[in-house]
């Protein structure tokens, strides 16, 4: 600790490379994230004696490495956000999304403004009871621009945190059951598997036989595959010819299928088909590539309508929303800013993509100026005040570079100038910048701690956090099921969005054998991120 003490910098490194590994340890199906492992581990190694203090100086520079860290996650959240967040405000059908997520962060400010009058909890502590039990990083990282008690939102961060975590996940498992009311696929047969189950998700393709007499006959549309087994059958090659079949195509006895699925969905494909074989020709001069949609003449369409096999020969693997893959199926609807991962002659993608938007730019390519310019903007934005009948009011570094990380974020092209940065790129940022002010304000705050100690009552936030979570995931799951009819995925997928949690989500495919959930997270993350990013900064001035 000594030798760290004296570099300071590869201090915090170590905290976030220990933190991230931690975070990632699953246990009974969940883990804790790179962002819950980070602030533990800030925690112990600042009350065991690591400090910045050597980082900085004496006097602590108004520019750290946290703060650029939270500049660069709290942009990112917009960024991210901005291509469903306008969508889903204008109405329609999605505006139960919108309700649903509102609802969520509205009842969870509320029960966390109430127990923390009642309890005699300061703002810090009940704002970071609040990102706890939400297991949101963004409003934790918020709420610390408003207070100077570093050291009691951390804490009480960090030890709401898993309670938070475990209250849903259990809560999706138990509730159920109690009502009665089983998670089951709500938008196709309940036989339905998911083609992936989570974005890096392993996602293989792989050649088969068809050996299996009764499949040949029945057209690929009657025989339902990609339901029954979850895999996506991309080409067939019947002795030298090669092509890219639809749903009227018909298997013969010994044709080469090309299917991407899952380990498992693979293993179900070839108990269904036929055996694996080596095949090095079937995916000859068979290119992939990734198409953003855009054209307004696609959105809101089905794959059934739109019709891309057989018009165009080419086959969509899968759908990238948001933080999710949404399964191909025939109904499945086309929204604005989905990436649609396609298969097919080169030719023929390309008018595809003309079709549907364009070709997402090369992975290799960042157009840094995006973020950087963006964040400029926020910055200087959060810092102007206005006085409006007396008071003055400002949207603070949190609210302005939000704002403008979600209008960049919406308006991603503009004629031929292109915002591109790619998917990994975005996690990149987004997760590095996290671990970046998370480990900085956990040393900081485990440091307080290790110097002075923090009195914080422990049974008592910890129970409240417990109520923060289960009574809004009751209270509107009633609302999303009775009110307004939604499938049992959807009300579950939503909910998890609603709460901004990929544990959750993963817990509600889990249950419900089905990748539809997906669908309905995606719809409501976009909004409730914003919200969720707000909360904290909201509980804290009502208090």
């Amino acid at each position: 600790m000594a030798l760290i003490a004296e570099q300071p910098l590869a201090g915090l490194m170590l905290v976030v490379t220990i933190g991230f590994v931690l975070g990632r340890v699953r246990m009974w199906g969940i883990d804790a994230g790179p962002a819950g492992g980070t602030v533990v581990v800030a925690l112990a190694f600042g009350a065991a004696g690591l400090s910045l203090e050597e980082l900085y100086g004496e006097s602590v520079p108004p520019i750290t490495i946290g703060l650029f860290g939270f500049s660069l996650f709290i942009y990112a959240i917009g960024f991210e956000a901005g291509p469903r967040f306008f969508r889903a405000l204008r109405g329609g059908a999605g505006v139960r999304f919108v309700v649903v997520a509102f609802a969520i962060n509205a009842l969870a400010v509320a029960l966390t403004v109430a127990f923390a009058r009642a309890l005699e909890l300061d703002s810090a502590t009940a704002a970071g009871m609040l990102a706890g039990a939400l297991t949101s990083a963004p409003t934790y990282a918020a709420a610390s621009e408003l207070t100077d008690a570093s050291a009691a939102l951390a804490v009480s961060f960090a030890l709401t945190f898993p309670v938070g975590l475990i209250a849903a996940v259990v809560a999706i498992q138990i509730v159920p059951r109690l009502l009665r009311d089983p998670i089951t696929p709500g938008r196709a047969a309940p036989e339905r598997l998911a083609l992936t189950t989570e974005k890096g998700s392993p996602e293989l393709s792989r050649v088969f036989e068809v050996e299996k007499r009764e499949l040949c006959g029945p057209t690929l549309g009657e025989l339902d595959l990609t339901h029954r087994t979850g895999c996506v059958i991309r080409r067939l090659r019947r002795e030298n010819h090669l092509e890219i079949p639809d749903a009227d195509t018909t298997l013969q006895y010994g044709d080469h299928v090309l299917a991407t699925g899952r380990i498992d969905e693979l293993h179900r494909f070839e108990e269904v088909v036929g055996p694996e074989i080596y095949d090095g020709r079937i995916d000859a001069d068979l290119p992939e590539r990734r198409i953003v949609v855009a054209s307004k003449h696609v959105v809101g369409k089905t794959l059934a309508e739109l019709d891309l096999i057989r018009r165009h020969k080419i086959v969509i693997a899968s759908i990238e929303r948001s933080h999710t893959i949404v399964e191909p199926t025939a109904e499945e609807v086309l929204e604005r800013d989905d990436v649609v991962v396609a298969t097919g002659n080169a030719a023929r993608l390309a008018t595809a993509a003309d079709e549907l938007g364009w070709f997402e730019p090369s992975a290799t390519h960042t157009n840094i100026a995006m973020y950087a310019g963006g964040i400029f903007v926020g910055l200087l934005l959060g810092t102007l005040k206005v006085s409006l009948f007396g008071v003055e009011l400002s949207l603070g570094l949190a609210g302005g570079l939000l704002l403008v990380g979600v209008v960049v974020g919406r308006f991603r092209r503009v004629g031929p100038l292109s915002a591109n940065v790619p998917a990994s790129a975005r996690q990149l940022v987004r997760d590095l910048g996290i671990l970046l002010f998370v480990g900085e304000a956990g040393i900081d705050a485990g440091h307080q701690l290790g110097q002075a100690g923090l009195d914080i009552p422990v049974g008592t936030v910890v129970a409240a956090s417990a109520a923060i979570v289960l009574i809004p995931l009751v209270v509107v799951f009633a609302i999303a099921r009775r009110g307004f009819r939604m499938s049992s995925a959807d009300t579950w997928g939503s909910l998890a969005g609603g709460m901004t949690s990929s544990a959750a989500l993963v817990t509600v495919k889990r249950v419900a054998g089905s990748n539809d959930p997906a669908a309905s997270y995606a719809a409501t993350f976009a909004v409730a991120s914003v919200l969720a990013t707000l909360a904290g900064q909201v509980a804290m001035l009502l208090l």
